[in-house]
């Protein structure tokens, strides 16, 4: 446990004051929804306009959480790569799944805690949701399914690339282009059809998706069916085992 602990607060105070990480995970999704709140959707009838601000919400919420595990996860894996922490720590009593557990629980965090500032900023500017218990419950499970495979993401591109602003770049540049074209940007309906079956199968979407529906209504097509949900389970595991895997090879066995 001390091992964990060590790693989660060296990966707590790295995320906190990186200025990239703060801009990206923070400040660029809480403008985005400012930008929702009163440019996009300005034309919406009055009676929807609450609902309408809680999907772009939680949108961002969710946009806010897969920033954050595809580039503060890579930034930490390559800024320890490059001062040669790994080679370091093989020299210690270190087990690899004992640093990989506290980083990414750091990063868990860090995640979290920009998730309540987007979601506050979005009931001050006057969100609102259907809220149930069960509700409630299942979207925090969806949303763990959205940390796991954003996560996943993340270990994959601090294992592959050893430049500390190529792998925040690298994070940043599929964050923000896969939400564009899956439908976390923009309504689900507005997309051609082809992207929007890449929103069904794309996990981060999907989750989002599945949020949407639980706490808002309808989001243009059942993510709740047997089918959709699998592959929203299988897919993020996929993911997440991936960077697992890639991790422990390229940054302690091979460094």
């Amino acid at each position: 446990m001390n091992q964990i602990a060590a790693t989660y607060i060296k990966g707590i105070k790295d995320n906190f004051m990186n200025k990239s990480a703060l801009f990206w995970v923070i400040a660029w999704p809480a403008i985005w929804l400012l930008l929702a709140v009163f440019v996009f959707l300005r034309g919406v009838p009055p009676e929807y306009a609450a609902l309408a601000k809680g999907q772009s919400t939680i949108s961002m919420v969710t946009f806010s959480i897969m920033v954050c595990g595809m580039t503060s996860l890579p930034a930490n894996i390559s800024e320890d790569r490059q001062r040669g922490l790994f080679q370091k720590l093989k020299t210690m009593p270190v087990q690899p799944w004992k640093e990989a557990t506290g980083k990414i629980l750091a990063v868990l965090t860090f995640g979290v805690a920009s998730a309540v500032i987007i979601l506050v900023v979005g009931v001050l500017l006057g969100a609102k949701f259907n809220i149930t218990p069960a509700g409630i419950l299942k979207s925090l499970g969806f949303l763990f399914l959205g940390i796991l495979s954003s996560a996943g993401v993340g270990l994959i591109i601090g294992s592959l690339i050893r430049n500390i602003q190529g792998a925040i770049m690298t994070g940043v540049g599929i964050a923000v282009v896969t939400s564009a074209i899956s439908g976390v940007f923009f309504q689900y309906s507005m997309l051609p059809p082809v992207l929007q079956k890449f929103a069904q199968v794309w996990p981060m979407s999907a989750a989002n998706s599945v949020i949407i529906k639980y706490l808002i209504g309808d989001i243009g097509y059942n993510p709740l069916s047997a089918l959709n949900i699998s592959m929203t389970i299988v897919i993020s595991l996929l993911f997440f085992t991936a960077g697992v895997i890639l991790y422990t090879v390229y940054c302690w066995r091979s460094e």
